[in-house]
């Protein structure tokens, strides 16, 4: 299920792994940055392409196998990443994304708060 709105992105997931493996992919720095890298053919150079984020990565929370908050800066934007983990009944895991974003970095001076992800 995907929904839209002006400012935020819901996907939500059903997935075969258990809720423990999803939560180490989540939190464990080497799986992290596994994962969480621009697709192939994304960066502006290919060959600059690394296992580490191309991007600066902060955790603002984390919930033990439930939840885990990333705020995100990419360019110019400044977001916060929510991901929900849940077991769903068939020993796999329903994994949520909520993906705002909370402020242009070229207003980084500005001291808004970021939005609380749902």
């Amino acid at each position: 299920m995907t929904r839209n709105t002006d400012a935020s992105v819901n996907l939500t997931y059903e997935l075969e792994a258990a809720p423990s493996k999803v939560w180490r992919a989540l939190t464990v720095p080497e799986y992290v940055s596994q994962w969480l890298k621009r697709p192939e053919g994304k960066n502006d150079a290919p060959e600059k392409s690394t296992l580490e984020p191309p991007f600066e990565l902060h955790l603002i929370s984390a919930d033990p196998d439930t939840r885990v908050r990333y705020r995100i800066r990419d360019n110019d934007a400044i977001s916060v990443v929510t991901f929900q983990i849940g077991a769903n009944g068939t020993g796999g895991t329903t994994f949520s994304i909520v993906h705002e974003l909370a402020m242009s970095a070229a207003n980084g001076n500005c001291q808004k708060p970021l939005r609380a992800a749902a």
